[in-house]
């Protein structure tokens, strides 16, 4: 059964992601380009923040569900020029390989059991926008311990969830966990949290929020921004406030980037 559950996964993003995957426009269905483009500026700044202190050159990371290759790029930019992309589905690979020639590919299943890279192989692993369509529990809990295995001593992970602080919320292919269930998985693989901040507190769903307000705003931001041009009014209006809020807030209702460090002593 949990096979058969992410063959139809696979299939699901293989089918959604065609064969031309876009660099920055991957999870999005729905909101125009230009929107988009401006959601992805954010991501970076976000991004940049949470890993400028150890990415350095030398640093081996691996990026689990590199889409088109998004974070990628970002590693390349801050130096660190050493990054295995990984990702469910071949048309992603395949896209990384002509975008960033050179780059070792591997593809795998990140909730699997049988990941096929080597224990301790990497300084940093980031794994955006992935965990929360891991459907069932034990795919997520094996993916963050697969994370785990493959992280040296100390190794940083980089990761990406909504960290709801009330009960579980299930869409059609994502499901948004409990902050604390996710914490007592990390702790259980031997992670220590050392940050987690907002990454969109207007720019993105507000599905931690219980203001009718807010889902409001959103409903209307999202419906607006399907349009190309108002997308990217939208889009450029929001990003200075959504830059200043996700630096001075502690916690989103959204989408958070939790930064957790491996144990010492664990495995």
């Amino acid at each position: 059964m949990e096979n058969t559950l992410r063959d139809s996964e696979r299939d699901y993003w293989e089918n959604r992601l065609g064969k031309d995957v876009p660099l920055n426009s991957v999870g999005y269905h729905g909101l125009s380009d230009a929107f988009v483009a401006w959601l992805y500026r954010v991501r970076a700044a976000r991004f940049t923040q949470a890993v400028r202190s150890f990415a350095r050159p030398g640093l081996r990371v691996l990026d689990i569900g590199s889409g088109g290759g998004f974070y990628i790029d970002l590693w390349r930019r801050l130096g660190v020029t050493d990054v295995t992309a990984s990702d469910l589905t071949q048309a992603s690979l395949d896209a990384i390989a002509r975008r960033f020639p050179g780059t070792a590919t591997i593809r795998f299943d990140a909730g699997a059991d049988n990941v096929p890279l080597a224990d301790g192989s990497f300084d940093a692993i980031s794994c955006m926008d992935v965990v929360h369509h891991l459907m069932d529990d034990a795919q997520y809990e094996r993916a963050i311990a697969n994370c785990a295995r493959l992280l040296k001593p100390g190794g940083m992970l980089v990761f990406t969830d909504n960290f709801l602080h009330g009960p579980a919320f299930r869409a059609a292919h994502s499901l948004s966990r409990p902050l604390i269930q996710i914490e007592r998985i990390l702790r259980g693989n031997g992670f220590s949290i050392e940050s987690r901040r907002p990454m969109f507190v207007l720019m993105n769903n507000p599905i931690d929020s219980r203001s009718p307000a807010h889902a409001l705003f959103w409903k209307c931001v999202s419906y607006m921004s399907e349009n190309r041009v108002l997308g990217a009014i939208f889009g450029a209006a929001m990003y200075p406030a959504e830059l200043a809020l996700t630096s001075l807030l502690d916690e989103g209702p959204s989408t958070e980037l939790c930064v957790a460090r491996r144990s010492n002593g664990y495995l």
